[in-house]
């Protein structure tokens, strides 16, 4: 008796960064919420994502998501975030990407005068994408993020070589230990990918020893995953350049959705940006930005947040039909370090 499965899969890029949307082959529980199928996968497919992230399949930067049925008809899909290590509450290069392609492929019906709007469902909260296109051609996505806000500012830690340095935690639809590289002699670029790996996860392990988290309306969000580094800019017109280090030490080639919304709300807490005000966002590989803007602000029970969103272009690769076979003895996916 045969012991494989079939998986359809859409990669995309976004700045750069991949994503491997899985559209097809995992049975969700009828009528089941967002956190009961990511708990449902984490239990029973769990090897799907490793399979699909890790090699030979992917590799150690890929990145991913679960296309779902919505849980109800408050929304027209579900995201579940992954990586080789774990999964995300929110990814917004994701989010852009995802929109285009379900656009593009007529996954949703399209809407008047050229602008679609699909409601996703992650376990961060509402996403509300719009999708601006012009015939056949799908041009980009602009979206509303969960509410974004600062947990708390200027927590001491030390880099190797680089001495002491401020962290801001801030949630965007996933935590951000956030830290400026100004004064110091790193810059970020893909020459230094190896350095910033490395103190990227330094920062994470001493931010994460000093400080507990606990998102404020959603009792499941307790982890801090990704530390971003930022200094000033290379590209005409963006407000900054940075670049995201997350899970095993995982790089953020493009300039980051949930990111920008975290970035937005650690400026606009340090008057540095007001609302209505939109601004550009440079990643790591400098090729593109990211448009981002604050709305105005929201309650998060008794903490003050703020409403982002963000904007930015896809481009679809290509599509795969994956065939894992359980007898292989690396079907599940490894690891090369």
């Amino acid at each position: 008796m045969l012991k494989q499965e079939v998986f359809d899969v859409i990669y995309t890029h976004t700045e750069g960064e991949p994503l491997c949307i899985i559209h097809n082959g995992i049975p969700y529980p009828a009528q089941s919420t967002i956190l009961e199928k990511r708990n449902f996968l984490a239990q029973n497919y769990d090897w799907v994502r490793k399979s699909l992230m890790r090699e030979p399949r992917g590799h150690n930067d890929m990145f991913g998501v679960f296309l779902t049925p919505p849980s109800s008809p408050d929304y027209d899909a579900g995201l579940i975030y992954i990586d080789g290590e774990t999964y995300s509450h929110m990814c917004g290069h994701g989010t852009i990407a995802v929109a285009m392609v379900m656009v593009s492929l007529g996954m949703v019906p399209r809407g008047d005068s050229g602008r679609t709007t699909i409601r996703f469902e992650t376990t961060a909260g509402l996403v509300t994408a719009e999708v601006e296109s012009t015939g056949d051609q799908v041009h980009s996505t602009c979206f509303e993020n969960v509410p974004a806000y600062v947990e708390t500012q200027d927590l001491s830690i030390t880099l190797p070589r680089y001495g002491e340095v401020k962290a801001d935690i801030v949630w965007g639809g996933n935590y951000f230990g956030i830290i400026d590289l100004s004064d110091t002699g790193l810059r970020i670029s893909p020459e230094n990918g190896s350095e910033l790996i490395e103190m990227g996860l330094i920062a994470r392990d001493q931010i994460n020893q000093q400080y507990k988290i606990q998102h404020p309306t959603q009792k499941h969000i307790n982890d801090l995953n990704f530390i971003t580094f930022w200094h000033q800019p290379t590209i005409p017109g963006a407000f900054y350049k940075n670049v995201h280090v997350f899970s095993a030490g995982q790089l953020d080639r493009s300039p980051g959705g949930t990111g920008t919304s975290a970035m937005m709300a650690m400026f606009e807490a340090r008057g540095k940006l007001g609302f209505n005000q939109p601004i550009k966002s440079e990643g790591l590989l400098g090729s593109g930005t990211f448009e981002g803007c604050l709305l105005g602000e929201v309650d998060l029970n008794g903490k003050r947040g703020v409403r982002p969103t963000v904007k930015g272009t896809a481009s679809m690769l290509g599509t795969a039909r994956w065939i894992i076979d359980k007898n292989d003895p690396v079907a599940a996916g490894f690891i090369v370090r």
